[in-house]
């Protein structure tokens, strides 16, 4: 009867763990991952199974906030070396992963949660010929087999605020975490209580599964999971990026509507912009306190000095 009852118990939290992914994967779907395929072939590359240069690819697939700098800031920050393994969490179609791998010569695991950016992401890092530096995996951070202690370093940029389990999620990432290892995260905080309008404008432009938390809330959770020499930096001049890139999108209509019919119903030229002060846009480099007794002692760097290989201890400089 015990064993009747644990494998129903096992069959539920499995249907649970489906369904949630499932409601996940539907907020934040990318409806335009064929982008890149069209910005590639505008670039000459009409083959569609033919090699494709790793700078040029560069150039088009840093589909976050700022290209390439927020990736270059954790390289700072985490001081990533050659050889280092590196987790990238919600990794897209892996344009961060290849950028950090080319930059460093470290080693990119690219873990990305709905099968179609992975696919494309696959599909890119083969034709770059980025396939010996960066692996990708399809899979829920929270469940993915990664392997514990794994990760010198582990990044996400502008990811973490569609998860709603955020106390599950830093736990995670300090179990992958190894010794003197560090993590980097570029997210939405919240500054203030919302109402039930700035709620919508939350989900409708950031596809957030909750009211998000502030930066004071998300620094207990991360001390909860057991991260220590946290520092936060808020980086809000991020909105001034966003309205540029809304108007090149109404000064460029005819050019991104090329994507999909359905562009024009859903980001008009008359779509409103988030409300002033709902949420502003942060920076958090994290490291992690060492357990079990196997801290490793020696101090990182100061920042942005990164001379010779040093050892990794859990606290961040």
């Amino acid at each position: 009867m015990e064993t009747a009852q644990t494998q129903s118990n096992e069959v539920c939290d499995q249907s649970h763990q489906t369904e949630r992914i499932a409601n996940m994967k539907q907020r934040i779907r990318y409806r335009h991952t064929n982008k890149i395929y069209i910005d590639l072939k505008q670039r000459g590359y009409t083959d569609d199974q033919g090699k494709i240069d790793i700078d040029d690819l560069l150039e088009l697939d840093q589909w976050h906030y700022n290209g390439t700098e927020p990736v270059e800031m954790a390289i700072d920050k985490l001081c990533i070396r050659e050889g280092d393994k590196v987790l990238d969490v919600g990794s897209g179609i892996g344009g961060s992963s290849r950028f950090l791998a080319r930059a460093t010569k470290c080693h990119v695991t690219a873990c990305e949660l709905l099968p179609g950016n992975h696919d494309v992401g696959v599909d890119l890092t083969s034709r770059s010929g980025m396939d010996n530096s960066v692996t990708h995996v399809c899979g829920d951070i929270l469940t993915a087999d990664l392997g514990e202690e794994s990760f010198n370093s582990i990044i996400s940029i502008q990811v973490f605020l569609h998860v709603n389990d955020k106390a599950a999620l830093f736990k995670r990432c300090f179990d992958l975490l190894k010794p003197g290892g560090a993590m980097y995260i570029e997210d939405f905080y919240r500054t203030k209580d919302i109402n039930r309008e700035e709620r919508e404008v939350l989900t409708e432009f950031l596809n957030s599964t909750d009211d998000m938390a502030t930066m004071k809330e998300t620094s207990g959770l991360l001390e909860d999971a057991g991260f220590t020499g946290i520092e936060m930096k808020e980086l809000s001049s991020y909105s001034q990026y966003t309205y540029r890139r809304w108007a090149e999108w109404k000064n460029n209509h005819d050019m991104y509507t090329q994507l999909s019919a359905r562009t024009t119903t859903r980001a008009g030229s008359d779509r409103p912009a988030p409300p002033s002060g709902c949420v502003t846009t942060s920076a958090s480099w994290q490291g992690g306190t060492s357990w079990q007794g196997r801290p490793e002692n020696r101090p990182r760097a100061p920042m942005g000095n990164c001379p010779g290989p040093l050892k990794k201890d859990r606290l961040l400089w």
